[in-house]
């Protein structure tokens, strides 16, 4: 039974294509990656927490880093048993996905090609998938 997979993705959402056998299901997946967090009495550069003004900057940094690595795995525990993965998408998330695609061992030979795309309809999703594995 042959599986491919097909991610569209960028921080906010993903698309998770498979195709077996012809046969085609889409599943979305949220990120839950905070965009803008904003702490009470906090100016454009800094936070005021008590008596002293500090940059939250760093902490917000590692915050995102956390829930994208968790967005990530999320996707890689989809797709673990399928023969071939394809990655599109409109932001820099694809080159992430695909750095952590190569660090796992068992998906070696597995990526088919990472490439940059707008915004997609699913049926658009599903169409690009299919002719990337070339599935009538």
């Amino acid at each position: 039974m042959e599986k491919n997979v097909g991610i569209w993705l960028d921080n906010e959402k993903a698309y998770i294509i498979t195709l077996v056998n012809g046969n085609e299901h889409v599943e979305k997946i949220e990120s839950n990656v905070e965009t803008r967090v904003r702490f009470k009495g906090e100016t454009k550069s800094y936070s005021r927490l008590g008596g002293m003004f500090i940059n939250p900057q760093k902490k917000k940094t590692k915050r995102k880093n956390h829930q994208l690595k968790e967005y990530f795995n999320s996707i890689l525990k989809r797709t673990r048993d399928a023969n071939g993965i394809y990655i599109f998408g409109p932001a820099d998330a694809k080159k992430n996905l695909k750095k952590v695609y190569q660090r796992e061992k068992s998906f070696t030979n597995k990526l088919k090609g990472v490439e940059s795309s707008d915004r997609l309809t699913e049926n658009q999703m599903v169409a690009r998938v299919k002719k990337v594995f070339k599935v009538a």
